[in-house]
């Protein structure tokens, strides 16, 4: 990709604009940058607004690279172009003594003074000459200017400068350097418009943190790991402009998905560590969720949702979890207390082993799980329990049994999986049988 070549004049150097950036959500970056450089003299300057050094220069076919040396430096910037709407010039002038004019009534008043402070909906704290404070709601201001003419803001950023001798005959040639760099971790905001019992509309932007720099034209790749860190996902979005000292705030995704509205349970395993397994029981509640199938084409990545109803008003605010397409996430609402669980497990057979150096005893354990829905209304459930040892297919009723990668000594484990719908007032007892291999006695 070639990229505007941006030259100091001051300087006499050229800076290097960003040009490719693989973000992880972490905040760990690595990034590209490149431009077309004149080949005036021997060596070259050319300046990198980095925190951290250069890792390599990229190799080009059309040059050879004879040595290159780098050491940290400074250069002035400006802080921020100027604002395209009055919410941003705001943003930028905190701090600074302006006329800003509102709405009274029908009137229009006009109040001078220095912008303390802007609130996320974007009211304005104005401190006048007479030390007076005044709020000013944004949707009543209609314009803002400065109190005078002023040069645009400029600050010291931190870089390095590269010398790079390159053997060729070209005019000018390009100049590609990569790197390594921590940023504020990037983030995902959904936005989920219920639009029907069943539909719902998930609309996906990705927020950056400020910059250091304006940077246009980039070709952004965004990483996430799943929460185990089996797996990583990626999102292409190809030529983003990137701006300096506010925060970026990028389209992913939009689209209508189906969902529903269940109750969630994730009952513990008992026998996961191989303690006691005569008799061990627990008590807990179900978690309101909603289930929304990913029917988009790109994965959804992990992060914050904001639910309205079908009016537009909000409903809840929770976490959506990373959804690759075709899969279904899960968002939870709230703990329902008027679903209840009680899960009990007892041994009802033990066999000992034949060779006790290799392997210890053989338990077999009934596990009864009593559900109790003591709310008005009916309830959709989906109840899953890990377990560490080899369930009895027939004596599963209707559970779901699904193997788990991962082992647990001589026990393989599994899934136990049961969905249902309990009506108002209802009562459900659900069992089941496994084996339990102990490890050989000492």
């Amino acid at each position: 990709m070639l990229a505007k070549l941006w030259l100091y004049l001051s300087w006499g150097q050229v800076l290097l604009p960003l040009t490719r950036l693989v973000y992880y959500s972490s905040g760990k970056a690595f990034w590209t940058r490149e431009a077309i450089v004149p080949m005036l003299r021997s060596p070259i300057k050319v300046r990198l607004p980095t925190a951290a050094p250069p890792l390599a220069l990229l190799p080009q076919p059309e040059y050879k690279v004879r040595r290159w040396t780098y050491e940290p430096d400074t250069f002035v910037v400006e802080k921020e172009k100027t604002a395209a709407t009055l919410r941003q010039f705001l943003e930028q002038h905190i701090g600074a003594n302006v006329w800003i004019s509102y709405a009274v009534g029908n009137e229009w008043e006009e109040l001078q003074g220095v912008i303390e402070y802007l609130s996320p909906k974007g009211d304005v704290l104005l401190r006048r000459p007479s030390q007076e404070r005044v709020w000013l709601p944004y949707r009543s201001i209609r314009s803002a200017r400065l109190e005078a003419a002023a040069p645009p803001p400029r600050h010291i950023l931190k870089g390095w400068r590269l010398s790079v001798e390159i053997d060729t005959s070209l005019p000018a040639a390009r100049l590609a350097v990569a790197g390594w760099d921590s940023f504020p971790p990037w983030r995902a905001v959904h936005i989920l418009q219920l639009t029907s019992p069943t539909r719902a509309t998930l609309t996906t932007h990705i927020e950056i943190c400020c910059l250091e720099e304006e940077a246009s034209q980039v070709e952004l790749y965004l990483i996430q790991n799943e929460s185990d860190s089996s797996r990583s996902f990626t999102w292409h979005l190809p030529l983003q402009k990137l701006n300096a000292s506010t925060e970026n705030r990028l389209f992913l995704l939009h689209g209508e998905m189906p969902y529903t509205e269940l109750y969630r349970a994730s009952l513990p395993d008992f026998t996961e560590r191989g303690d006691s397994v005569i008799q061990n029981s627990w008590r807990g509640y179900a978690e309101r969720s909603i289930q929304l199938l990913n029917t988009a084409q790109v994965s959804i990545p992990a992060g914050s949702v904001h639910i309205f109803d079908e009016q537009g008003l909000p409903v809840a605010q929770s976490r959506l979890n990373l959804t690759p397409p075709t899969m279904t996430g899960y968002i939870p609402l709230a703990h329902m207390a008027g679903i209840e669980l009680r899960l009990q497990e007892q041994e009802i057979r033990r066999e000992r082993s034949k060779n006790p150096s290799t392997t210890g005893p053989k338990v077999t354990l009934l596990g009864i799980l009593r559900i109790q829905n003591s709310s008005p209304r009916e309830a959709r459930l989906l109840i899953q329990k890990p377990l560490t040892g080899q369930p009895i297919p027939e004596k599963l009723g209707f559970a779901r049994s699904t193997p788990l990668p991962e082992r647990r000594g001589a026990n393989p484990r599994y899934l136990l999986q049961w969905e249902l719908i309990l009506r108002p007032g209802a009562t459900e007892t659900l069992e089941y049988t496994y084996e339990f291999m102990f490890p050989p006695e000492k």
